[in-house]
């Protein structure tokens, strides 16, 4: 096997100066490959139409040929009329069966010659075949069944239900086979490169990094040789494949943004239920001072259990789950745990997208999460009366009806400053929050009732100064899309508990609820606040 390579870099120099690019490729490739014989084959019509669009090929001709010692001279000159003569040229694409159908035709340059698009949608693909100095001596129609690899740049893979012609393979004495698809020309065929490359154990070649080497600057230089081919394309041909070209384009960018806008709303779901990048889990841990963190738990889960088969209150439980997920994303929140019936929801600047070009103070925060709690109520509300879209057959109503228990969530709610860091083993970890904002909440949440959230004296104190303007971008988007913050008020700021009571047609005077000296284990609050979530009438 030859160590030193041909110069891609120099390749590319010169392909585009050259007129006849094809001719170029082929003495690249030849060196390239270290092999026997190579030759391309011209994708085309009856009429032997140049420049055809790869959809109305019927079939490949032998176009050009090149090889080393006199056999490689013999056929570099009279090679086309050899094949034809032979009978090897023209490759068919199709037949005809007895019925009149038409059907794909047996061997492999005519299965790379149809395969085309494969070239646009995942990258110009490989085949290989070795040993095929083992062929049977006879055999039906003289097609036989062989294992072929492909490559496309990343993975060798094995293709099955291939066949090859073994007369030629005979004719030309052929040990191994490589063909790749050149775009919107044809094909380039191997005989015989080199055997090192390909000699391999079965399951793997044992010059594998050598082998991927040469097949990705293959793969190079065909890219770069059938841009320079379609150069001397004129006239009416050269504008069909323009703007064949222009279509694909086109039509890739139009997938791109579509594939795009599905990755940043699975992005911004996975973010909302608590994913955390390879890099977050490696962190040294922070301190957070501008954190809102909030817990909410089933009221009476231990004895709604009872009522319960474990299949029956897993399906229930689930679903509170899934619905405290999509509100937590659908508010810019971020589910940080599950904990049995109880989750752990915070907004920090620690998981903000920064690439919006928006961060969001305290305020916004606060706001966010007392929206994104009681949108999590209401939907279990409407969960429980058979209304809601993701129980559609009314499974949890017929559940909750038959046994007399009621599905209900509390929440508190607290600010101030946190730790946030990777918290497990080597093996499990997770990014999470602890600090005493945290404990709190947490405290809150076990003082609170049943669809309200309980937040401390400083919560309300911030919210009730809280407003929603544009500056709040978030916010002021949610109230907008509302038709809270309509045109007529489009530069005017909308009090929070304003747009709250619009939001979810809760009463302003029923709405918040102080409380006196609440008492949990060792925390203890001399004022706290209840807020409503559900309102009085559905």
């Amino acid at each position: 096997m030859k160590s030193e390579l041909p110069d891609i870099n120099r390749f590319e120099r010169i392909v585009f100066k050259r007129k006849n690019t094809l001719k170029l490729l082929l003495s690249f490739s030849l060196r390239l490959m270290n092999a026997r014989q190579v030759g391309l084959l011209m994708g085309t019509d009856k009429n032997y139409t140049e420049f055809l669009s790869p959809d109305q090929w019927d079939r490949g001709v032998i176009h050009k040929f090149d090889g080393r010692s006199l056999s490689g001279l013999f056929m570099k000159y009279f090679g086309t009329f050899f094949v034809k003569y032979k009978g090897y040229s023209p490759v068919m694409l199709y037949r005809d069966n007895q019925f009149g159908e038409k059907k794909d035709n047996e061997g492999i340059i005519a299965y790379v010659l149809r395969t085309y698009k494969e070239f646009y949608a995942k990258g110009i693909k490989i085949l290989i075949i070795d040993r095929l100095d083992s062929l049977p001596e006879c055999a039906p129609d003289n097609f036989v069944h062989v294992p072929v690899l492909t490559y496309d740049g990343m993975l060798f893979r094995l293709e099955p239900g291939l066949k090859i012609n073994t007369e030629p393979v005979r004719q030309f004495r052929v040990k191994n086979f490589v063909a790749a698809y050149v775009p919107d020309y044809g094909a380039i065929v191997f005989n015989t490169i080199d055997e090192i490359l390909l000699s391999r154990t079965r399951q793997e070649f044992v010059n594998e990094a050598a082998l991927k080497k040469r097949l990705d600057i293959l793969i190079c230089a065909i890219e770069m040789a059938s841009i320079a081919h379609i150069g001397l394309a004129k006239g009416r041909k050269a504008a069909r494949i323009i703007w064949r070209k222009e279509k694909n384009l086109r039509r890739t960018a139009r997938r791109l943004k579509e594939k795009q806008a599905e990755l940043g709303a699975q992005k911004e779901y996975l973010r909302a239920v608590g994913a955390v990048t390879a890099a977050q889990l490696e962190m040294e841990a922070v301190n957070i001072n501008d954190g809102v963190y909030a817990f909410m738990d089933m009221v009476g889960s231990a004895t709604i259990r009872k009522e319960f088969t474990p299949r029956q209150y897993f399906f229930i439980l689930n679903l509170c789950h899934q619905i405290a997920a999509d509100n937590a994303g659908r508010f810019s929140c971020r589910i940080d745990n599950f904990m049995g019936d109880s989750v752990f929801i915070q907004n920090t600047s620690f998981f903000d997208d920064y690439t919006a070009g928006h961060v969001a103070g305290i305020h916004e925060r606060l706001m966010l999460m007392v929206f994104a709690l009681s949108s999590i109520f209401n939907d279990i509300h409407q969960l429980q009366k058979g209304r809601h879209e993701m129980d559609r057959d009314c499974c949890v109503k017929s559940l909750v009806d038959g046994s007399g228990a009621s599905i209900m969530f509390r929440a508190g709610m607290e600010t101030g400053p946190a730790m946030i860091g990777p918290l497990g083993s080597r093996k499990r970890k997770i990014v999470t929050a602890i600090g005493e904002a945290v404990n709190n909440a947490s405290r809150l949440e076990s003082t609170g009732v049943p669809e309200g959230i309980h937040v401390s004296e400083k919560v309300m104190n911030i919210l009730k100064q809280a407003v929603v303007t544009q500056d709040t971008m978030l916010m002021w988007k949610i109230i907008s899309d509302a038709g809270i913050a309509g045109k007529e008020t489009e530069s005017r700021p909308v009090n929070f508990f304003d747009a709250y009571s619009r939001f979810f047609n809760i009463q302003k005077n029923s709405m918040v609820m102080e409380r006196k000296n609440i008492a949990y284990k060792e925390f203890s609050k001399d004022a706290s606040f209840l807020i409503r979530c559900i309102p009085d009438q559905d």
